[in-house]
């Protein structure tokens, strides 16, 4: 092989492996710790791109997508995000509810009842949960699904659920859980998995 085939060659690898990076780099952002966490129900996912949702949408055929973030949360940064988003559900014939998480780690908060309603609520689901990065608020969000609506105890919520690159679920989210264990039957005595019931049958 001559030298300058050789080069050639070489350049040629260079650019389809740069190609290759770009693609998984913009695989990464886009779907951005996007996951099925119980299918045909629940998915999860980081703040996405307006194209990104209305795809989650129609590939899940989401009913409800609920925003966990603060209020205008990121917009002074990214304006219209927001707006944003609630065209891009809109559009694609799902709800949105903007249900903040608090920070909290007592289940007793009361912003909390929304979101019991909203996991309540079968004709919200198939449901897709997001927050800024879709890693601990939504964690909490899916760890008070899994514990009321599937019988999970705290544990085998937060095992089950992925990591992203992380060593342990963060520390708020496991106290959080481990104190909504406990206490959510006390709380919240009228939301149950039965609630839920007709979808469970069908599915």
């Amino acid at each position: 092989m001559s030298r300058r085939t050789a080069l050639l060659s070489l350049s040629a690898l260079l650019v389809c492996g740069a190609a290759a990076g770009g693609y998984a780099y913009h695989q990464h952002h886009a779907y951005k710790h996007v996951a099925v966490h119980e299918p045909g129900m629940m998915y999860r996912s980081g703040w996405c791109e307006p194209e990104i949702m209305a795809e989650l949408i129609e590939r899940w055929q989401i009913r409800s997508v609920v925003n966990l973030c603060e209020p205008g949360e990121m917009e002074d940064i990214s304006p219209g995000r927001w707006d944003g988003e609630r065209k891009a559900v809109t559009n694609a014939g799902a709800k949105l509810l903007e249900l903040r998480m608090p920070l909290t780690i007592d289940p007793a908060d009361p912003t909390l009842k929304t979101h019991m309603d909203a996991l309540s609520d079968p004709n919200n689901y198939p449901m897709l949960v997001h927050c800024q990065h879709g890693v601990t608020r939504t964690a909490k969000f899916l760890a008070m699904y899994d514990m009321v609506m599937r019988g999970h105890t705290a544990k085998e919520s937060l095992n089950a659920q992925p990591l992203f690159g992380r060593d342990r679920q963060n520390v708020h989210v496991t106290a959080f859980a481990e104190q909504f264990e406990t206490a959510h039957k006390t709380l919240y005595p009228r939301v149950s998995a039965a609630d839920l019931g007709v979808l469970r049958t069908t599915n």
